[in-house]
């Protein structure tokens, strides 16, 4: 049978109780001159300053391991154990010192603090996709099935990040997506709505990198520009209350191959809430209330009530209001401005 292209790991939410741990919808090979920002294109059409340049260095310690009778590697830093199958030098080389990186902008864009001496986050590396499902049947059990059906790179579930090499820079992109969803599993209590962790995860996809240094700013994302450019251009632009209110598994079952867009939009999304000092400070509020345990109770939401979409489509608007804006219509004609900037359409 012919697998489909979508991200049929969105569904797995019901399970996991996650809005949503998939990997982005869309074939990499095919757009990865456009995906990673490596041109200086990428970089004269974003708006200020980008991030600076951070260098690919942290302090590895490097030991054998083994998946089944396969060799391999963990490379042990800081924030990550990387267990690896793996033989791609460029790949050893740089993605324990990038997954460091990546950990440095995930606190930028949450808020979250750091906790020096916490328990590293687990990413399993592997060499191909066939060793690639071995390990997903291993960590996911009976869920496997949905997971099986991703196309492209890898996911995280309930914690673990599970990837392949797919022997280019796809690769670093997806791990810091998935990245994102990991550190947001093991610091927070209680779930925050699909467009809030969907939307800065996407912001993590964005990099550029040279052999000695790593730039990360959510403006190098050049794949989900050209989804939001399609969104605007195609005149399917989703209402503000109807984005807030969906997920990922919404927009694959309804149209497969539009499910890229929704990420487009939640780019943008997120870009502005972040542009926005009141906005920002709001988002902020809203992770640490999580990760306090006190998201729920802002919002009066019964202990009883699943965390499935069930929950996230009866949190999502009225997570909205409370922390970012109450005047959905305001915001809203202010967002599509801004959207329309950033995709240099107006």
């Amino acid at each position: 049978m012919k697998r489909k292209k979508a991200c049929p790991a969105a569904d797995a939410a019901k399970s996991t109780g996650r809005p949503s741990a998939a990997v982005p919808c869309i074939s990499y090979r095919r757009v990865l001159q456009g995906l990673l920002g490596l041109s200086m294109l990428a970089v004269m059409g974003c708006q200020g300053d980008l991030s600076p340049a951070m260098p690919l260095v942290t302090s590895i310690q490097r030991s054998e391991w083994a998946f089944g009778d396969v060799p391999g590697s963990l490379l042990a830093t800081d924030h990550y154990r990387i267990r690896t199958t793996s033989g791609n030098r460029a790949m050893l080389t740089h993605l324990p010192a990038f997954m460091e990186a990546a950990y440095s902008q995930y606190l930028s864009l949450t808020g979250l603090v750091d906790r020096p001496g916490g328990r590293p986050m687990p990413i399993y590396l592997l060499a191909s996709r066939p060793q690639w499902a071995a390990m997903t049947r291993s960590v996911t059990g009976d869920q496997s099935a949905t997971y099986l059906a991703i196309e492209n790179g890898g996911y995280c579930y309930r914690g673990v990040c599970v990837l392949w090499d797919m022997r280019n820079f796809a690769t670093f992109s997806i791990a810091a997506h998935e990245g994102l969803h990991q550190l947001l599993y093991h610091r927070l209590r209680e779930h925050v709505p699909a467009w809030a962790e969907e939307g800065l995860c996407v912001q993590a996809e964005g990099f550029a990198m040279s052999a000695t240094t790593v730039r990360l700013d959510p403006r190098l994302n050049t794949l989900r520009m050209a989804n939001l450019r399609k969104v605007l251009s195609a005149g399917r632009w989703l209402a503000l209350a109807k984005l807030l209110a969906s997920d990922a598994a919404d927009h694959i079952k309804a149209f497969p191959m539009r499910a890229p867009e929704y990420y487009g939009q939640l780019w943008a999304l997120v870009m502005f809430i972040r542009s926005d000092p009141n906005y920002r400070a709001g988002l902020e509020r809203m992770i640490a209330d999580a990760q306090a345990g006190k998201f729920r109770k802002a919002l009066g939401v019964p202990p009883i009530m699943g965390r499935g979409r069930s929950y996230n489509r009866a949190v999502s608007v009225p997570a909205f209001r409370h922390y970012i804006e109450a005047d959905l219509a305001t915001f809203e004609k202010r967002f599509k401005a801004y959207a329309k900037k950033l995709a240099k359409l107006s």
